[in-house]
């Protein structure tokens, strides 16, 4: 690739004899290293749980838990070059597991939670042996490197949304994947209060008492997850950041107004993704409107990045 902008004569041939070596000159880059403020390169997007529902059951018809590691949508943001990730360090994605269907144990190096949307009794997560019970509105947590698997015994169909940090993973270059040795693993405890499962009515007492609830309490380090709670005409307002935030309806509906998007009105089941450096707003518009939160400020707050700040003039 030809260098731009070069300011400083060199003798004839000096630059092209950098680039058979693999250098560049720092006073001459193809492009800035820096800048002064972030440029995301990723857009906000909504996606609707009607429309998730309609192909997963149509993809049903096709796809089994035998030709597919797992049957899901992968909502994959619409910027050139992209081919999986929904914002830069997290990925979401619709799942369905038909009564009867077992999804088969594995484990990644990725983080990964569920929430759930609709489910029968008799639905639930195997975790390192253990099995996890979820009902509607649950929240539930996989830790890295832990052995899961779904089953549902129930007669309705499961419907819940994944969320993991595997782009992140990928971009450390961390990657690791395994199959259990059979298609899941057996259980050996059962545990319906898990500490990895955030139980609906709790996640709704205490989001109604306080308006927002931690819910990950430490155990994924990569991803923070909040219940969010509003009233009718209660808005939040929210400034440009440097993390990336999903949000899906739990309950109610709720009007957002985003950067580079506008005006959107989600309800249960939606999801929506703000990409760093877009400022927000969200409007409640019913009784009670419950919404999740995930993000990636874990990883920011960690390295430190979260407390930089300009110079001000």
């Amino acid at each position: 690739m030809p260098l731009e902008n070069v300011q400083v004569d060199a003798p004839e041939g000096f630059y092209d004899a950098l680039g058979t070596k693999a250098m560049v000159p720092g006073w001459a880059k193809r492009e800035p290293a820096m800048w002064s403020e972030p440029k995301p390169k990723f857009v906000p997007v909504v996606w609707r749980y009607k429309d998730a529902r309609e192909a997963l059951d149509k993809a049903a018809d096709f796809v089994s838990p035998e030709k597919a590691e797992r049957r899901n949508l992968i909502l994959v943001a619409p910027i050139e070059g992209n081919n999986y990730p929904t914002c830069r360090h997290l990925v979401a994605a619709y799942q369905l597991v038909l009564p009867g269907e077992t999804a088969r144990s594995h484990r990644h190096a990725p983080n990964a939670l569920r929430i759930v949307l609709d489910v029968g009794p008799e639905t639930y997560t195997i975790v390192d042996g253990t099995r996890v019970d979820v009902g509607e509105g649950d929240v539930v947590l996989t830790p890295s490197w832990a052995w899961h698997g779904h089953s549902n015994f129930s007669s309705e169909p499961a419907f819940w949304i994944d969320i993991l940090d595997v782009p992140l993973v990928q971009n450390l270059e961390n990657m690791y994947f395994e199959d259990y040795p059979h298609k899941n693993e057996p259980i050996s405890s059962n545990q319906p209060d898990s500490p990895l499962r955030n139980k609906d009515a709790d996640i709704v007492a205490a989001t109604q008492e306080k308006g927002r609830v931690p819910l990950a309490d430490g155990k994924l380090k990569t991803m923070g997850i909040h219940s969010i709670g509003l009233k009718a005409g209660e808005v939040l307002e929210h400034g440009r950041r440097i993390t990336n935030s999903i949000y899906t309806v739990l309950r109610g509906e709720v009007d957002m107004d985003i950067e580079n998007l506008g005006e959107v009105t989600l309800t249960r089941g939606d999801i929506v993704v703000i990409p760093n450096w877009h400022a927000y707003s969200i409007k409640g518009r019913t009784e009670f409107d419950q919404l999740i939160q995930i993000t990636d400020e874990p990883v920011f707050d960690a390295l430190g990045f979260t407390e930089l700040q300009k110079t001000k003039a």
